[in-house]
């Protein structure tokens, strides 16, 4: 793409939202929350292989409720979770955006969610899995949680020959392990992927 558009040189490989005052503002009451998102089932494209199971991201919750607040944000069919804020269905991207800028993480799959997070700087957790490998579709200032399965990336939708292997693979307490590394860097500048085009 850098080549279509003629870019040389130093290229930041970051997309960039740019938030009003007052939509930051409006937004505030979720400083230092997680923001937790379980499915793009609502997707126009849903993929089953993104996918990680509803009762793992509970158990995530879980294991962290009693010292840090969730907000739960995606489609209103997605399962809702216990424990958390529950705003399924009730927001618009760009309200979606300034919850993650004042957050101080988001926990989710590969999809639209991790790049907006990525668009207002807000840390992450993402769950890969193995259908896709982070260095392919992910930023490296996220703490991405991959299976590097035998039959990984397989780049399929919704078949899977092996039952999911590579998200049955990843652990609950994987997950909090990650979340709280992640929160230990909130302070942290997020470093940009860089692609230096001659």
């Amino acid at each position: 793409m850098a080549d279509d558009l003629q870019l040389k040189g130093k290229i930041d490989l970051k997309p960039v939202l740019i938030l009003t005052v007052n939509e930051l503002k409006a937004a505030q009451w979720a400083k230092n929350h997680i923001v937790i998102t379980t499915s793009g089932s609502a997707a126009l494209f849903p993929m089953g292989n993104k996918e990680w199971d509803v009762k793992k991201y509970q158990q995530v919750v879980d294991l962290l409720c009693q010292t840090h607040k969730f907000i739960q944000l995606g489609s209103q069919t997605d399962a809702p979770l216990k424990n958390v804020i529950d705003l399924r269905g009730k927001t618009t991207i760009r309200q979606t955006a300034a919850i993650l800028s004042n957050a101080a993480l988001l926990v989710s799959h590969v999809g639209f969610m991790m790049h907006l997070a990525r668009s207002v700087d807000c840390r992450s957790v993402i769950i890969y899995g193995g259908r896709e490998r982070p260095d392919q579709s992910g930023y490296i200032s996220f703490k991405n949680v991959y299976s590097a399965v035998e039959c990984s990336p397989c780049w399929l939708h919704n078949t899977c020959h092996y039952d999911k292997k590579c998200m049955q693979m990843i652990l609950p307490c994987t997950v909090e392990a990650a979340v709280i590394e992640q929160l230990a860097l909130i302070n942290e500048p997020l470093p940009a992927d860089i692609l230096y085009n001659g």
